[in-house]
Formats: C-alpha cells, sequence, structure tokens
C-alpha cells in the first residue's frame, strides 16, 4: 500500500480493537486470515463498510475448532472494541464492557496503532472481490437475519475440522491473504445426511417452501400453473418481505452465500440452494423483471467464482442440482431477450471454463428435472 493511501485510511478508516486474544487463535476479516501473536491487538485502517470478522479458538489439545464470527458495517474513524472471554471462548460485545473503560480506549486508539495490523489491500483484488461479493447486504438485512449483533452462529456438529490451520505468526500477525478456499464440502455434506435441517441458533432468513408455491385457497390448473411457475411466490415476498425492492432479495442471497463461504454454515447453505431455485424457476416474473434476473445472474456468477472445484463438484453437482436449475432458468429465458440471453451465455461459458462441465441446450430429461423433494405439484383434473 502506497504511504498516501495509507494516511488516507488512517484518517478515514475504522479500527477493530480485539483485546485479551489468546496466541495462536485464528482470527481473519473478509479474504485474510492470520493466526496471532500475543501482542496482536487488532486491525486498523479498515475501509468503511461491510466487513465479516471470524475467529476460531484452539483446543488444549492443539485442534482447531469451528469458526465463528460476525458481520459489522463500519463507519468511517469508527473503533469497534471486542475482548475475548476465556471461559466461553468467544467475543464480549461492548454492551458486556464497563463504558468508561471502552471510552478511555477509544479515546486513545493511537497507543495500539504498533500492535495493530492494517486492513489488507495487497493484493487489491481480494477487497473488490470482497465488495462485488457483498454489495447488495445492507444494514437493515443483517439486523434482520442476524439479530445477535450479526453474529453467525456456527454448525451444530462438533469434533469436526472444518478449516485448515493458518500460518503461524512470531509477535503480533501476519497475513496469509488466502481467499476462502478451505471450504470442506465433507463438513456440508455431513451435516445433511440422514439428518433433519435444523436452523442454527440466532438466525432467522426468510422463510418460504419451495413446494407451496401458490395462493391460499387455489385448485387444479392454478395450483398446476404456480407449482411449475414460481412467480407467484416470488412475487409475494418481493412485496410482504423485502419491500418491493428485488435488490433486497439479492442482498439475502449473498447474505446466505458469504455464511456458507466464510463459516461453514449450513442454514446459509440451505438458504442459498431454496434461493437460487427458487429466482431459476420463474417464467412469468423474467417477462415481468428482467432487471431482476440478469442481477442475479451477475450475483450467481461472482458466487460461484469464489467456490472452490471439489466443493462445487461434491455438493452444488450433487442430484443434478446446478444443471437442472439452469436448465430451467434458460428455458424461461424469452427468445425475445437478447440481452437476458447473452447474460445466459456468459453464465454458461464461465461455468464451462472454471469447472469443465455443460449445460444442455437440449428440453431433454424432464422426469429427473422435476423430480425430489421440492419438485412442482401436478393436479389431475380427471374425475
Amino acid at each position: 500500500m502506497d504511504q498516501q493511501l495509507a494516511n488516507q485510511l488512517f484518517e478515514k478508516g475504522a479500527f477493530l480493537l480485539f483485546l485479551e486474544a489468546p496466541p495462536h487463535l485464528e482470527f481473519g476479516v473478509d479474504y485474510h486470515a492470520w493466526t496471532i501473536g500475543p501482542l496482536f491487538k487488532g486491525v486498523k485502517m479498515i475501509p468503511p463498510g461491510l466487513h465479516f470478522i471470524y475467529y476460531s479458538a484452539l483446543s488444549k489439545e492443539g485442534a482447531e475448532g469451528i469458526r465463528t464470527g460476525f458481520f459489522h458495517f463500519f463507519e468511517s474513524k469508527e473503533v469497534l472494541v471486542r475482548e475475548w472471554n476465556p471461559h466461553i471462548e468467544d467475543l464480549r460485545d461492548e454492551t458486556e464492557l464497563d463504558p468508561d473503560q471502552v471510552e478511555r480506549l477509544r479515546s486513545n486508539i493511537r497507543d495500539f496503532d504498533r500492535n495493530m495490523g492494517p486492513y489488507p489491500l495487497d493484493p487489491p483484488t481480494f477487497y473488490e472481490r470482497w465488495k462485488q461479493l457483498t454489495n447488495y447486504i445492507t444494514p437493515g438485512l443483517v439486523h434482520r437475519i442476524l439479530p445477535n449483533n450479526g453474529k453467525v452462529s456456527h454448525l451444530p456438529e462438533k469434533g469436526s475440522d472444518s478449516l485448515e490451520p493458518s500460518q503461524d505468526t512470531n509477535n503480533s500477525s501476519s497475513s496469509s491473504s488466502r481467499p476462502p478456499e478451505t471450504l470442506d464440502p465433507a463438513t456440508i455434506k455431513d451435516q445433511r445426511l440422514g439428518k433433519q435441517i435444523e436452523k442454527e441458533q440466532g438466525m432467522e432468513f426468510t422463510p418460504f417452501v419451495l413446494r407451496h408455491s401458490f395462493p391460499k385457497g387455489a385448485v387444479g390448473q392454478e395450483v398446476t400453473r404456480w407449482s411449475l411457475d414460481k412467480s407467484w411466490l416470488t412475487r409475494q415476498l418481493l412485496n410482504t418481505v423485502y419491500h418491493g425492492d428485488y435488490k433486497v432479495l439479492l442482498g439475502e442471497l449473498q447474505l446466505a452465500f458469504v455464511c456458507l463461504l466464510m463459516a461453514q454454515n449450513f442454514s446459509g447453505f440451505n438458504q442459498w440452494k431454496q434461493l437460487v431455485q427458487l429466482m431459476c424457476s420463474c417464467q412469468q416474473l423474467v417477462e415481468e423483471m428482467p432487471d431482476l434476473f440478469y442481477d442475479f445472474m451477475d450475483v450467481l456468477q461472482c458466487q460461484l467464482n469464489e467456490c472452490p472445484e471439489d466443493f462445487y463438484r461434491d455438493i452444488l453437482s450433487e442430484n443434478n442440482f446446478t444443471t437442472i436449475v439452469l436448465k430451467t432458468l434458460q428455458r424461461n429465458i424469452p427468445l425475445h431477450n437478447e440481452r437476458l440471453g447473452k447474460r445466459f451465455m456468459k453464465l454458461k461459458r464461465f461455468i464451462i471454463k472454471k469447472f469443465d462441465w455443460e449445460i444442455s441446450d437440449h428440453e431433454d430429461d424432464e422426469e429427473e428435472e422435476e423430480g425430489g423433494e421440492n419438485a412442482p405439484v401436478i393436479v389431475d383434473l380427471e374425475e
């Protein structure tokens, strides 16, 4: 980072004061993770905006625990104070600290400068990717879905090694500057096999049921129509949950994905899959709101670009999920909408190149595509 940018960020950037953290704790912000040393006191020069702070303690045997974290929208020059609680191996937030002490710490933040690592902007592409991955997430959305101060609860399973160790450090901190390629498909798969889906504590993703995608009291052809075309359900969610703003819906899609990507959170994984399937199954709404689906494909491509190949092949391709939903989306794009057609072809070429995978242009395998627990409801009208 050049000196001019460093000076600018020191004057306008935010600070995270991270007190009493044990040595060898894994600590990270966005795409960067450290194994901290005994002198580490936090991060300075944080660009204003949304960031994800995460950490993972070591057991007495030296095994790394499950990653926990929280989202926070940093204001310019904000000083956020957190303190490690060794009894619960988690953070105390400011409501649990002496307010007078917190104010003294904020007033004397420059005293901690030598023990605070700068927010990593080298390479700058990591920060740009982070902003693109989260550009629709709003403070209100984080507060609604994660009401416990933005905290993401961890997976309920115990004893699973969900992360690879970070690199060691000497005194204060050393960034590994790594993207989250340590996402372990086995961890997610272990959470699902033979077990009922459970919502993690403190997570309030928008509830909806894909199979019940028609209005109350619907019968016959109306049930069949809206079971095949999820436009009615999507429109209802837009009007009743997202205040008519489709960008908030895309924000929830992004938030769910980041909870999966950064914290291996199963509630995020389940919500992300449901929202992707919902969006790909809207025939009428594609005609009415083409901008929504253009932006949706932008978001989806950005997310798939962050997926490790083994996670994509083991999880996202399981039961042909990606094939089914994207073939459905392709069929729902109107032939006369050249802009949407070109955007889908761009997405298709990206998937072919990154994952060595092909989306068939043929409308076959209809029986396969309508299988599974979220298959459309077809009403037999014969007496």
